[in-house]
C-alpha cells in the first residue's frame, strides 16, 4: 500500500490525507524536501513536516520513483536536490527544468540544469538559451542597465530600462536614487564631475562632458552628445545603451543624430544653460547708472583666453573701469552666481526662443478693435448690428468703454515671442538682498507709453534688476544650412561666435535686436569650417531700472545627441527589446513581430506543457523558473 502511494501523483498539500493514512513521513518526502501542509498552515506544522521528511530520507533510499505534477504552491527547486543524471546530454528530461546541452552556468540554463537563469530562454530543449528582457519585470537582463519593476519614465529607470540622467541605478530590481553631480564622483550616466556647480568649464552643471573650445574649433570628447569624428555621442560614456562608452556604435544598434526632441505639453523645447550673475547697485558702480543710449564699441572684437568680453571704450556706456568690467561675467566678491537654464519654445518657424509664459505661451499685447458698430441699448444684445466672422457682440460695448449700449466689433490682439518681463532671479534662492523696484511693459510689445506693469497685471510683483546673463550654446557648422540667432533685448547685449563679436549692443538702452546669419557667405568672417563644432557665447547685462526684455531665438543648430535604437531582427538582443531570434515569428517561448515576446513562461497564464505559471521566472516560490514541476527520478 505504501509503495502505491509513493508512486501515485501526490498533491503536496494533503497532509491530511496522508496522516489518516500514517504516512505522515512519506508524504513529507513526497514534497521534495519542502513543507508539506495545508494552505494557511502555520510555521510549525510547516517545519514539523519538512522533519518528517528529512527522517524519511535517511531511513530509506530505496522505492518506486516521487512524481509531483502539483501546480500547487512550494514546488520551485529544492535546494537538496542534486543535478539529473542526464544534465548536459541537450535531452531535458521531466527531472530537468532546461538542458541546453552542457554543464556550464551563466549561459542561461543552470550548471546542474534544475533552473532557467535570470533573463533568458532556454525552448526549445537541447539548443542554446536565448537571452530575453521584459524591461519592467524587475529582472536586470544583459541588455538593460536597470530595471525597477515597472516600464516609466522619470523614476531613475527609462522606459526602455535605461539609467536616467540625474540618478544612479543598482541592484536587481533596480533601486534608483538621485545621483549627486558635484561631489567629486561619476555616478549613474554622469560623464564628469568636477565638484563645481558651474557650467562652462568643460563639465556642465548636471555632470556632462562640454566641448572644449580654447583656440578656436572645439575638441569634442565623447560623452558630450557632439558627434565629431566619432561613430556616435549620446551625452554619456555608458556602454549597453547602442552608443559605447568610447562612442562606437554597438552590435545590434543603429544610431543617428536626430534625436526627437525634449518634450512639453505636446511641443518640442530646447533647453539652454545659463548662469545669472546678481549686482548691488550700491556697491558695483556699474549698475543703477543714469545714462541711457545705445552704443557699439564698447568691447574688444575678440574674447579673451578665458572666453570672456574685454572692455575697449566704456566712457559713453557708463562702465567705471575694465576691473569693474571684469566682474561682471566672472564669480566674484560683488555678486551672487546663480546657475540656470532658459527654456526656448519651438516657435512654428523652425526655431526656437523663450517666451513670457511659465508654459511657453506667448506675451500677449493690448487688445485691439476694428469696425465698431452701434448695436442699441446696452442689456438688450446687439440687435442693430451683425458681428462679422471674425467679430462678436459686445454688451455692454467694452470698445467704446461705454456701459451704456451694446456694439459689434472684430478683436485682435497681438502675440509676441521672449519677454517683457525678463526677471529670471527674482525667487533665486541665494540672489542678493537688494532693493527690489516696480516694472513697465515697453511699447516694443504693444503697450504705448511705457505703461507700469501693476497697471496691466493687477498686484505685480516688486522685482529683481542688476544682474548679468551669460550663455553658452554650441553648434556642428554645415554650410549647406542658414542657422541664424536673433535677439531683442535692454541693456547690454554681444554676441560672440567662435570668440569673434557678432552682435554689438552696448550700454543701457531701450529693446533693440540684433541678428547674426551663421552660413557659407559669413563663415569666412566667423573662421568656421564644415564639421566642426564651434560655440556661441551670449553676454546680457541689466543694468538700469523699469525696464527687462530678453528675446533669444535659436533657428538652424542641430546639436541633437545621437540616438540608438535596437535593429530587430539581427538576432541581438539589445536594449528596447524583449527578444531577438533573428526570425520572429512568434510562437510559444520565441519572440514575436516587433522584438516582443508573446506567451511564454512567467506571462501569468499556464500555456499547454506547463504545470504553473506564477507571473515570472524566478525560483525559490510557487513556481519554478521553468514553469514545470520537476519528477525525480
Amino acid at each position: 500500500m505504501r509503495a502505491a502511494i509513493q508512486a501515485m501523483t501526490v498533491l503536496p498539500w494533503l497532509s491530511a490525507a496522508c496522516a489518516a493514512l500514517w504516512l505522515s513521513a512519506t508524504c513529507a518526502a513526497l514534497c521534495l524536501g519542502t513543507a508539506c501542509a495545508a494552505p494557511g498552515s502555520s510555521s510549525t506544522e510547516r517545519s514539523q513536516n519538512a522533519a518528517g521528511a528529512n527522517a524519511f530520507d535517511n531511513a530509506s533510499s530505496t522505492g518506486s520513483p516521487i512524481v509531483d505534477n502539483s501546480s500547487s504552491p512550494a514546488m520551485s527547486k529544492p535546494a537538496s536536490m542534486k543535478p539529473p543524471a542526464g544534465c548536459g546530454n541537450g535531452m531535458r528530461t521531466a527531472d530537468e527544468a532546461c538542458d541546453d546541452g552542457n554543464k556550464t552556468g551563466a549561459d542561461g540554463c543552470s550548471a546542474d540544469c534544475l533552473s532557467i537563469e535570470p533573463g533568458y530562454s532556454c525552448q526549445p530543449a537541447g539548443k542554446p538559451c536565448r537571452q530575453i528582457a521584459r524591461c519592467g519585470d524587475g529582472v536586470v537582463a544583459a541588455s538593460e542597465a536597470c530595471d525597477d519593476g515597472n516600464a516609466k519614465d522619470s523614476d531613475g529607470c527609462s522606459a526602455r530600462c535605461k539609467i536616467e540622467l540625474g540618478f544612479q541605478c543598482k541592484g536587481t530590481p533596480s533601486s534608483c536614487s538621485p545621483a549627486t553631480c558635484g561631489n567629486h564622483v561619476q555616478e549613474g550616466v554622469e560623464g564628469c564631475d568636477d565638484g563645481s556647480a558651474f557650467p562652462f568649464d568643460g563639465c556642465s552643471a548636471t555632470c556632462q562632458t562640454e566641448p572644449n573650445c580654447k583656440g578656436g574649433a572645439c575638441s569634442s570628447k565623447c560623452g558630450d552628445g557632439l558627434a565629431l569624428n566619432e561613430d556616435c555621442d549620446d551625452g554619456n560614456t555608458r556602454d549597453g545603451d547602442g552608443c559605447s562608452s568610447k562612442c562606437k556604435i554597438e552590435p545590434g544598434f543603429m544610431c543617428n543624430a536626430n534625436t526627437a526632441c525634449e518634450m512639453r505639453d505636446g511641443h518640442c523645447i530646447l533647453r539652454v544653460p545659463v548662469i545669472y550673475r546678481d549686482f548691488d547697485e550700491k556697491t558695483q558702480m556699474d549698475f543703477g547708472i543714469g545714462c541711457g543710449q545705445l552704443v557699439k564699441g564698447v568691447v574688444a572684437n575678440s574674447l579673451n583666453a578665458q572666453g570672456k568680453p574685454v572692455l575697449a571704450n566704456g566712457s559713453g556706456a557708463c562702465i567705471q573701469s575694465a576691473s569693474s568690467f571684469a566682474e561682471w561675467y566672472t564669480n566674484n566678491a560683488k555678486n551672487a552666481a546663480i546657475v540656470g537654464e532658459l527654456t526656448l519654445y519651438e516657435n512654428g518657424k523652425g526655431g526656437f526662443v523663450n517666451r513670457f509664459g511659465a508654459n511657453g505661451e506667448q506675451f500677449s499685447g493690448p487688445k485691439q478693435y476694428a469696425n465698431v458698430m452701434y448695436g442699441g441699448n446696452a442689456g438688450m444684445g446687439c440687435g442693430m448690428c451683425m458681428p462679422s466672422a471674425a467679430g462678436r457682440c459686445y454688451d455692454p460695448c467694452t470698445p467704446w468703454n461705454s456701459n451704456g449700449q451694446a456694439c459689434c466689433a472684430d478683436e485682435n490682439q497681438q502675440l509676441y515671442d521672449g519677454s517683457p518681463l525678463f526677471f529670471p532671479i527674482d525667487n533665486a534662492p541665494n540672489a542678493l538682498a537688494e532693493t527690489r523696484y516696480r516694472a513697465k511693459i515697453p511699447e516694443q510689445y504693444g503697450y504705448n507709453g511705457w505703461p507700469w506693469e501693476d497697471s496691466v497685471f493687477p498686484n505685480a510683483p516688486m522685482h529683481n534688476f542688476h544682474f548679468t546673463t551669460e550663455v553658452v550654446y554650441w553648434f556642428k557648422y554645415d554650410a549647406r544650412t542658414s542657422a541664424v540667432l536673433d535677439f531683442t533685448g535692454d541693456d547690454d547685449v554681444w554676441v560672440f561666435v567662435n570668440a569673434k563679436l557678432a552682435v554689438d549692443l552696448g550700454a543701457p538702452h531701450v529693446p533693440e535686436n540684433g541678428t547674426v546669419t551663421i552660413d557659407a557667405t559669413s563663415a569666412g568672417q566667423f573662421g568656421l569650417a564644415p564639421g566642426n563644432v564651434y560655440e556661441i557665447r551670449v553676454f546680457h547685462a541689466e543694468r538700469k531700472v523699469e525696464g527687462s526684455s530678453f528675446r533669444l531665438t535659436l533657428s538652424g543648430f542641430n546639436t541633437s545627441p545621437s540616438d540608438c535604437t535596437p535593429i530587430c531582427g539581427d538576432g541581438v538582443v539589445t536594449a528596447g527589446e524583449e527578444c531577438d531570434d533573428g526570425v520572429n515569428d512568434g510562437g510559444y517561448e520565441e519572440c514575436g513581430p516587433g522584438c516582443t515576446l508573446g506567451s511564454r513562461c512567467g506571462d501569468g497564464i499556464v500555456q499547454q506543457g506547463e504545470d504553473c505559471d506564477d507571473g515570472n521566472r524566478s525560483d525559490g516560490d510557487s513556481c519554478g523558473s521553468s514553469c514545470r514541476n520537476l519528477e525525480l527520478l
